[in-house]
């Protein structure tokens, strides 16, 4: 179940590290890269059952269910990009040091 979320988790972690991403910009591939990584993470997150989250209760499984909608989409068509930077090189490690999979 973990697999695909993590999977999608870990491609974003990468794509920030190789491409040394400090900052996102208006109009700029990487942030529609990210925006796109972003979604899968969260469609990814919603098919996970409760039960499975619960076994990782450190982790902000609400935030991540909704995130497009309440954290990053602030008016139509436009992406709050400090946000979505921040969710990229903060939040996301977090989720893949916190779940291994063996």
């Amino acid at each position: 179940m973990f697999h695909e979320f993590l999977f999608y988790c870990r491609e974003l972690e990468g794509f920030m590290y190789r491409n040394q991403i400090q900052e996102f910009k208006d109009g700029d591939d990487d942030s529609f890269f990210a925006e796109q990584l972003l979604k899968y993470i969260q469609m990814e997150s919603l098919k996970i059952a409760d039960a499975e989250k619960k076994k990782y209760p450190n982790l902000p499984w609400h935030n991540i269910d909704t995130m497009w909608e309440k954290d990053l989409a602030r008016a139509y068509e436009y992406i709050d990009l400090k946000m979505l930077y921040s969710i990229c090189a903060h939040e996301i490690p977090k989720i893949t040091k916190t779940i291994k999979l063996t």
